[in-house]
């Protein structure tokens, strides 16, 4: 849905109030405000008397939907698109409510979240048409095969929506596929133009993207793009020639220039006189619902279920039934991370959280993190965690690149390595983004293992095993043989360091030469024991 940007809901001093008839608590969601409107008297759904500090407030399904509609919808004027949005706020609220469990309710009013208005005017109450959207469409929600289905929408996908898969690896759900959309076309943001001095530009790849640009900026060009035609790679040509990610460029223009600058990756991009000019279409990621043509097809007559099966194919509307609907674990989320975890873990959640934050926030220092909000799962026991990932039980942790996956926070707590843990799984999902085609895994696990000062002694298997370094770290046999390629590892890692220097360690990382690559593979081949 569009609500994946980069904000954190800070918790004040938390109050609880009522918003709209008591309900049961399994009929309401606790939601944190900012600010809440002025009440004359008790007239209005919404009558709470102004607050100048962040608010928890508890708020039944339609008055949470309202309140949805009333921050994410603006741009809807017809009725069978507006029913359609609630039907997607509901949906999301019930499959993620919970997010903010570790800090005491369930969503944030922001764009963390789903954006969360009260109502506001002389009576305080929604305009007609958001009630009428919420109430036509009570208990109605999303299900793909009988579950809630992952609804996320997108102001304007220009033309075409965007793959899931190819933002979010871990959500390529076969309903958040790429399709054509021709609804859209007379939309506002249908075409769009804009231009950046490279002059600007240039220290936006230094200082936001790290990039070691020593010359002139002289272009940036379209490189590579995925399924939907948005860009996905750009190639910067400044002296030497650098392959970026596209959304990391945006995300680092959008930071220092405005945040409607590029409004999407559905562009083309030329160089004219001293500037870069963009030609796109679009606004936002484009995945899922586009609000821009689900309006142009509620104008054209067609419902809300027509609308919700043309941008999620194989879905289903239907009344939400707790039971049938085993609810998913909390999540909770800050910044950058977001932890799905079993009720029996919540104890340890804020302190996962914060140490990730905070080993974020030092690797900041030495290369750029990742842009994109990290899914961090743990499970209830090892059995469900060797169940889940096919790892060993001797692993306390792994990571795909893309998300990490970890034992039971409480029993990492208890054997003392739940920190270190979250640093090395954090450590490796950094630098298997930023690792070249080429490099060695071994590479990256002694720079892992470098980088976090874990100690690892020179431990060994009991007898030689006839295997090399690179196939152990692959596919290790045992415990100990995992922990004597960890050693190996380590050592070549820290002697070539100590041998060339710390920044030669990022230069073989992410732009390896012909001679690096041919070290890399020898020291892979050869046997873990002498």
């Amino acid at each position: 849905m569009g609500v994946i940007r980069h904000r954190l809901c800070r918790v004040g001093v938390i109050a609880f109030l009522v918003l709209g008839p008591e309900s049961a608590p399994a009929q309401t969601f606790r939601v944190l405000v900012h600010s809440a409107p002025r009440a004359p008297g008790a007239a209005g759904r919404g009558a709470l008397k102004r607050l100048t500090r962040p608010t928890v407030i508890r708020v039944g399904q339609d008055a949470y939907v309202e309140g949805v509609l009333a921050g994410e919808a603006s741009i809807l004027r017809n009725r069978a698109a507006l029913q359609a949005m609630a039907i997607l706020a509901r949906t999301w609220a019930l499959r993620y409510r919970g997010r903010h469990h570790a800090q005491g309710f369930d969503f944030c009013s922001l764009t963390h979240c789903q954006v969360f208005r009260l109502p506001r005017g002389q009576q305080e109450v929604y305009p007609t048409r958001i009630i009428d959207a919420a109430g036509t469409t009570e208990g109605l929600v999303l299900k793909y095969h009988g579950r809630l289905a992952d609804p996320y929408f997108t102001a304007d996908c220009g033309g075409v929506t965007e793959s899931a898969a190819n933002l979010w690896p871990d959500r390529g759900e076969p309903y958040l596929v790429s399709i054509s959309d021709a609804y859209c076309a007379a939309s506002g943001h249908s075409s769009w133009q804009r231009e950046i001095p490279l002059e600007r530009v240039a220290p936006i790849l230094r200082n936001g993207m790290a990039l070691v640009v020593k010359r002139p900026l002289r272009e940036v060009r379209v490189a590579t793009r995925d399924s939907s035609g948005r860009v996905r790679t750009l190639e910067v040509l400044a002296g030497g020639s650098f392959v970026i990610n596209a959304n990391q460029f945006r995300y680092a223009v959008g930071q220092r220039l405005g945040w409607d600058l590029l409004k999407s990756n559905l562009y083309t991009v030329k160089r004219i006189g001293n500037s870069l000019v963009f030609y796109g279409r679009g606004l936002g990621h484009g995945v899922g619902f586009c609000q821009a043509g689900a309006d142009a097809m509620a104008g054209l007559g067609l419902d809300y279920r027509q609308i919700l099966a043309h941008y999620f194919p194989g879905t289903t509307v239907s009344k939400f039934s707790p039971v049938a609907n085993s609810a998913p674990d909390p999540v909770s989320s800050t910044d950058h991370f977001e932890l799905a975890y079993p009720d029996s873990q919540t104890q340890w959640v804020s302190r996962t959280l914060n140490v990730l934050e905070s080993w974020r926030t030092h690797f900041a220092q030495l290369t750029r993190p990742p842009v994109v909000r990290v899914h961090v799962e743990t499970w209830g026991t090892t059995a469900d965690f060797i169940r889940a990932t096919g790892e060993p039980g001797w692993v306390a942790g792994s990571s795909d690149g893309k998300s990490i996956f970890l034992q039971p926070l409480g029993m990492l707590a208890s054997k003392g390595i739940l920190d270190s843990t979250l640093r090395h799984e954090l450590t490796h999902l950094m630098l298997h983004q930023l690792r070249a085609s080429g490099v060695s895994g071994w590479f990256e696990e002694g720079f892992v293992l470098y980088l976090t000062g874990e100690p690892i002694t020179s431990g060994a298997p009991s007898r030689a095993t006839g295997r090399t370094l690179g196939q152990a770290l692959a596919r290790p046999r045992s415990a100990a043989e995992m922990h004597a390629a960890y050693a190996r590892a380590a050592l070549v890692v820290r002697r070539l360091a100590e041998q060339r220097g710390r920044t030669v360690l990022w230069r073989v990382l992410e732009h390896p030469t012909a001679d690096d690559l041919k070290w890399l593979k020898r020291q892979e081949s050869r046997p873990l024991l002498p």
